[in-house]
């Protein structure tokens, strides 16, 4: 598997859309298909929101050909440097807790405060 061939799989992982990576790299890529960080992060956001997985599926096949820990430490580095590395606040949601939410939450133990 190539570096190409692996950009092309970051960039179905990022954005849902199989895009076309050349010499310029993998930011470059995203950024001429219309995402860039701040793009990004709004996609991001909106999967969060619609609780929808993020990121996006990449085909076992491919991952299998990249190799499985290439792929995932080249993703985990991709977020990293685009600014997508789950550090951030997670969002909350916005319901009251259903029963079973409220019970766990009302059994947490006293040091929790």
């Amino acid at each position: 598997m190539t570096d190409v061939e692996l950009a092309e799989a970051l960039t179905l992982a990022l954005t849902g859309r199989q895009l076309s990576v050349g010499d310029g790299g993998l930011e470059a890529a995203l950024a001429e298909a219309g995402f860039d960080r701040s793009s990004l992060a709004d996609l991001r956001h909106r999967c969060q929101q619609e609780q929808l997985p993020w990121p996006f599926a990449v085909p076992i096949e491919a991952r299998r050909a990249i190799g499985f820990a290439r792929f995932d430490a080249a993703l985990a580095e991709a977020r990293r440097e685009l600014g997508l590395d789950g550090l951030t606040h997670a969002n909350q949601a916005i319901r009251p807790l259903t029963r079973d939410e409220q019970r766990l939450a009302d059994d947490r133990p006293p040091h929790w405060g």
